[in-house]
Formats: structure tokens, C-alpha cells, sequence
């Protein structure tokens, strides 16, 4: 018994120390967990020296980058402030050199896209839909167009010198540039535009009247073509210097993109607008005189379940150069090839995480299985440590899944909480008594007229609560209606608000339960720091000061007295006493109004270990992810060689080294795994 002793004692001592050591010396691996493809893929280009080497934008992750021609994608970005991206090019003098014009300027790189540096802040694109070829290479320039400042030029002799704005375009937005006959041509929500000795000259001769907003403009040698809108294609006739409407079947309600093959002007797609439903694509070989629907999109056998599985808005098509029949496609969820001209078109998704992640769970009693909830293709689940997923909606309506409980006592038995497309007045909570394999609905209603007139309320649902002891008593946190409780399995629902009077409850854990005393709950709330009620939020008092916005809490699991909490302004908020005084503690860096810790985690055995995660307010580079090893007195910054991409969740599992996963709103999921340098 004596050598049992010391061996437990030892093995003690040696995480103490490892734990120290992290401290001194920290080392922390990524490894990308999945789940491939999703989110909304805005750009596309390819290396022209080798089209292998291939460039994929993402609305909110940044840039991907194949090697082998679109079969495998890496995450890269490193340096880049805004993961909003609208368009990518590469040099055709230098392919070592790519831009990405970003919602926070444009951006250089010099060595393929693995790091990056901004030339302009000015030179920026804003705009939700973003518009085709906004970066063109000419033979002595390269051309930028925007949402809100025109378009500007930069020699080719010297790509890092100030860009020179082309006057004449600043009050349209542009949706594409291409080069026609010898003139730049440009399409913008207002008409078309050609640039004569620096000026630019309305070309609109033929277009009906009020269908002036060309969403996309192509070029071959031989041709000329726009996509209007509403009123579809148009076709340029050099001799009589007028459009020439090319109809497309009816039942397109918008028209967003073409692509003109550079090789033959008759051959040329145009795809449907995103905003529209269903989603379409049609194919002409010859300029338009009739047209065939591409209808044929497979989806790779091996690739996590989605929402759609066929086309989703074709947001770009390009045909690859040097090829008579390849072309590929994003549209707003997946990545597609054709090796038949277009006919058939296969899925990729190897390493396009591209991917929102609202909160990831880990089963309490085989950790290998993980639940996540994802924007737009709601809950996933793995079976294997993120290897593969499968999508879980029997029940569910679509949308995004917003956070998922798991019975400590029967985890068989899970609550999902869900925040569906476009249907307001209701929060949808589900149920599922068989590990997620069906679920049934056990939501309630909500006044939509009630919420208040504040930008950052959006009467969304954010949180839900199991009660520890009994599975029927549940809590609903919700930015801007406050808390709802059941204590019949959602039967009836309560709203909770006596004394809460900031009921804008966001961020991961915002709202928790006591784990030992669950009439005790805390609620944190922008404007209005955390509240505590002791008697089931019966009732609640304000435990902190001043008009606090404050986001994601965890509470020590050894030690449940001690509570830390995001707050705006790159800080915490902890305490040691359940609430009742409260110490604010700065990261290791410069305070920011647009900064904000929004997710923070105890490790399960090692509180002393906690890690906090940085977002912004806006799609922009945050301060990334941080670690303390003395009980959330003071953080590091921990180096980051991926995307400081804004951090929505962090789940850390039992046992030592510590490791856990990083949720991103954007790139997925990464396993973390922490240790001492050598």
C-alpha cells in the first residue's frame, strides 16, 4: 500500500510540474478536425504557370490553398487582417506573388499565400455579395475594383507602390472587370463602363430600361458578355455597338455569374443568384440560341453529410488554362470540378473547413464522440475524434444550431437548441432520448414586437442549461427575451426575468448552472455585466458593477466558488467567492473597444490551466487565443501558426498533457494539444 502511495503521489507531482513548465514554455500543436466543406466559398484563381496550384476565398475563413489540383486544400492566411475575402489573383509575371482584396483592404503576398501583408486600407469590398473578376492582370497593370471607392491601378513594375484610383466610378458598386478588344471594361450596379484615355464611358446602348445592374461581365477574344440581374444575358455586337438580350429559360428568378470559355465565344454558363431559390445553372455552345440545365452535381462519397446536396448559388466558374474541358465552380457550400466541360460536376472538400462553429461537446463517457453545432448545417457528430462526421437533424429544422446539452446522468438523452433560417417569434428547442438519432420538438414562443431598439440585440436563442439533478428542468438563454425555464421536459416555459434587466444574454456559457447547488445560476449579459439568482432564476441580482458587456463564463469544476467570464475590452472577470466580488484581470495586451473575450475554459482536472478566446465585432483578425496557468490571475498569448480567426468555443477534455478543440467562426475545428517545449 505504501508503493501504491507514492506512486499516486509522484504521479501528482509530475503534472504539478508539467503544469509549471507549460507555464514557462508553452507548445501547443493544431491539428485541423474537420469537417470539411461548408460555409460560403466568394473566390477562386489559379497559379497560371501551374494549374495545380489552386486559390479558394472564403466569407469568413480567409484562403485556401490546393497543390494537386483541387483534391486536397490547406488553410493558409497568416498575416491576414480580414477573412472576408472577395477576390484572389495571381501575378502572371511572378506566381509567387497572390492578392486577396478583403473587406479590410488588399492584401500581398510574396510566397504563395503563406503570409501576408496589407498595401491599402483604402482599397476595400464590403458588400455582402460580392462581385466576380475584381482583380485583373493586364499586361502592364493590375486593376482593383470596389463597393464604394472605384477602381483602382497598379504598375506591374512595381505591384507595392501606391495604388492610383481611376476617377469616374466612385458612386457604383463594381461586380466585375474584364478586357475586351483592347479596353477595360467594367460591370457595376449601374451599367457598364469602358475606359477611354482614363475616362470611363457608359456603354448601356440595348439594355432595357432599369436593368442596369450587371452582376457579372466576361470576355473572349471573339465576344463580349454581361449578366443583368433581372433581365438576364446580353451579348455585345461590335458592329452596331448595342446589347443584344441572349435569353435564358424563365425559370431563373436573378442572375448572379457567367463564364465565357476564352477559347470559344459560344460556349459560356450562366448561374442563378444566391438570394433566389432553387438554384440553377445553364449551359449554351452556341451564344445563346439555346440553353441545357446542368443538373448533375455528386457529392463526394467520403464527405460529411450537408444541408444541400446539389448546387447552392454559383458564385464563380472559371475554366482552368491549358485544359479543352476542365472548370470549376464555388458556389455558397461547396467547391466543384468538371472534367467534361461542365456536364458533371464532382464535390471537394479535403481541408475546406470553411466552417462557423457555435459549440462543440464532448460525450462524458467516450470522449471520442463529439457533437457539434454548426451554422447553417446544424448538428454534426463524430464518432472518431473529428475524423468523420455525420449530419443529425431527424426532427430538426434546418438552420443553425446554436448549443447542445448532454445528461451527465443518461447521456442518451440531449437538448439542442436551434436558431432555424428565417423564422422568428419562437425558440426552437429539441429533444432527442436516443444520442440524437431523432429529435422532437419541445419549443415555445415569443413576442418579436417586445425586443428593443438596440444594434446588438437580436432576440436570437444563445444558451441552454440542463439542471444537474433533474433532466426535466431546463434554461433558455436568449439575446433579448431573457431566461425561460421548464421543469416538465418543455412542456410549459416560464419566462424568468424578475430583476434582470439587461436580458441580453450571448456567448458560449453565458447562462450556467451551479454544478453542486442548481437553484444557483449566473447570466451574463451585454450592457449589464452577470447576474446571480440563488431560488432557480426566480429572481436575480446584478453581482457586478457598471454597464459591462460580458460574454462566455466557465466555473472551476473543482472548485465551483471560483467563476471567470469574458468581458468587451480584451479582459476577465473572476471571482472566488460565487459571485460576490469580482476581480478584473487584462490579457497581455493592448485593450481594444473591438476586441472582446468571448469563450473561456477550465481544464476538467487542472484548473489552474485556463484558456481564454478573443473575437471581434466584425469578420477582422482578433488577438487570437490565450493561457493561464496560475488560476486566471495572469495570461500569455499563445503563437498561433493559423488564422486568428474569431474564437466561438473551447472544449477541454480530462487527462493530462491537456488537450481539447478549438471551434472557429470560420475554419472548422482544431484539436489542441499542450506541453513543454524540448
Amino acid at each position: 500500500m505504501r508503493s501504491i502511495s507514492f506512486i499516486i503521489a509522484a504521479t501528482l507531482l509530475l503534472s504539478v510540474i508539467s503544469a509549471f513548465a507549460i507555464a514557462e514554455n508553452i507548445r501547443m500543436s493544431w491539428m485541423s478536425s474537420g469537417y470539411g466543406g461548408g460555409g460560403r466559398f466568394t473566390a477562386i484563381a489559379m497559379d497560371p504557370s501551374n494549374s495545380r496550384i489552386i486559390y479558394i476565398g472564403s466569407d469568413v475563413a480567409g484562403v485556401f490553398r490546393s497543390r494537386d489540383g483541387g483534391n486536397h486544400f490547406e488553410l493558409i492566411g497568416k498575416g491576414l487582417g480580414s477573412f472576408a475575402v472577395a477576390d484572389i489573383a495571381v501575378s502572371p509575371e511572378d506566381s509567387r506573388q497572390v492578392f486577396a482584396l478583403t473587406d479590410a483592404g488588399l492584401y500581398y503576398s510574396i510566397n504563395q499565400g503563406d503570409t501576408w501583408a496589407r498595401l491599402s486600407e483604402e482599397i476595400r469590398y464590403r458588400s455582402r455579395f460580392f462581385g466576380s473578376q475584381l482583380l485583373l492582370f493586364t499586361r502592364k497593370s493590375l486593376w482593383i475594383g470596389t463597393d464604394e471607392k472605384g477602381i483602382f491601378q497598379i504598375p506591374l513594375s512595381n505591384l507595392q507602390s501606391q495604388p492610383q484610383r481611376i476617377q469616374g466610378l466612385e458612386s457604383s458598386k463594381i461586380n466585375g472587370l474584364t478586357v475586351y478588344d483592347g479596353y477595360l471594361y467594367a460591370g457595376t450596379s449601374s451599367g457598364v463602363y469602358r475606359l477611354e484615355e482614363r475616362i470611363w464611358k457608359p456603354q448601356q446602348e440595348g439594355l432595357p430600361k432599369g436593368s442596369l445592374e450587371i452582376t457579372d461581365i466576361g470576355a473572349s477574344m471573339q465576344s463580349l458578355y454581361i449578366a443583368e440581374k433581372h433581365s438576364g444575358l446580353f451579348c455585345w455586337n461590335q458592329i452596331s455597338r448595342v446589347w443584344e438580350n441572349r435569353p435564358v429559360p424563365t425559370q431563373i428568378k436573378g442572375y448572379k455569374s457567367i463564364a465565357v470559355d476564352p477559347k470559344n465565344p459560344d460556349l459560356l454558363f450562366i448561374g442563378s443568384h444566391p438570394e433566389n431559390w432553387p438554384h440553377l445553372l445553364y449551359k449554351t455552345q452556341n451564344g445563346g440560341k439555346t440553353w441545357k440545365a446542368i443538373q448533375s452535381f455528386q457529392m463526394d462519397s467520403e464527405a460529411p453529410s450537408n444541408w444541400t446536396s446539389t448546387l447552392s448559388g454559383a458564385e464563380r466558374i472559371i475554366f482552368v488554362p491549358g485544359s479543352a474541358d476542365s472548370l470549376f465552380l464555388i458556389d455558397w457550400w461547396n467547391v466543384w470540378k468538371s472534367s467534361d466541360t461542365g456536364e458533371h460536376w464532382i464535390q471537394k472538400h479535403h481541408g475546406l473547413q470553411n466552417t462557423v462553429i457555435n459549440d462543440l461537446k464532448i460525450h462524458p463517457w467516450k470522449p471520442e464522440a463529439l457533437y457539434l453545432c454548426a451554422a447553417d448545417n446544424g448538428l454534426m457528430i463524430s464518432d472518431d475524434s473529428g475524423k468523420h462526421w455525420r449530419r443529425s437533424m431527424n426532427g430538426v429544422a434546418d438552420g443553425h444550431a446554436q448549443e447542445i446539452e448532454i445528461s451527465q446522468n443518461d447521456p442518451s438523452r440531449m437538448v439542442l437548441l436551434m436558431n432555424p433560417w428565417g423564422k422568428k417569434g419562437r425558440v426552437y428547442v429539441y429533444e432527442s432520448r436516443n444520442a440524437g438519432i431523432a429529435w422532437r420538438d419541445i419549443g415555445f414562443s415569443v413576442p418579436v414586437e417586445t425586443l428593443p431598439h438596440l444594434g446588438y440585440v437580436d432576440g436570437l436563442a444563445t444558451n441552454v442549461e440542463l439542471d444537474p439533478l433533474s433532466d426535466d428542468t431546463i434554461y433558455v438563454g436568449t439575446n433579448g427575451y431573457g431566461v425561460y425555464k421548464t421543469i416538465n421536459g418543455g412542456k410549459d416555459w416560464t419566462q424568468m426575468n424578475l430583476g434582470l434587466n439587461t436580458p441580453y444574454i450571448k456567448g458560449p456559457g453565458a447562462l450556467r448552472v451551479h454544478p453542486r447547488y442548481p437553484s444557483t445560476l449566473f447570466a451574463s449579459t451585454q450592457a449589464g455585466g452577470i447576474y446571480k439568482s440563488i431560488n432557480g432564476a426566480n429572481t436575480w441580482q446584478r453581482v457586478t458593477t457598471g454597464e459591462r458587456f460580458t460574454f462566455g463564463m466557465a466555473i472551476d469544476p473543482v472548485n465551483p466558488s471560483r467563476i471567470v467570464a469574458g468581458c468587451a475590452g480584451n479582459t476577465l472577470l473572476l471571482s472566488n467567492d460565487e459571485g460576490k466580488t469580482w476581480q478584473e484581470t487584462p490579457l497581455s495586451v493592448a485593450p481594444s473597444p473591438q476586441m472582446a473575450v468571448y469563450c473561456v475554459a477550465f481544464h476538467p482536472q487542472h484548473p489552474e490551466l485556463v484558456l481564454a478566446g478573443t473575437v471581434r465585432y466584425d469578420v477582422r483578425a482578433t488577438e487570437g487565443l490565450f493561457i493561464s496557468t496560475d488560476n486566471a490571475k495572469t495570461f500569455q498569448q499563445v503563437p498561433m501558426e493559423i488564422p486568428k480567426v474569431n474564437i466561438n468555443i473551447i472544449a477541454l477534455m480530462a487527462g493530462w498533457p491537456a488537450s481539447g478543440y478549438i471551434g472557429f467562426n470560420g475554419t472548422g475545428i482544431f484539436r489542441i494539444e499542450l506541453g513543454d517545449n524540448p
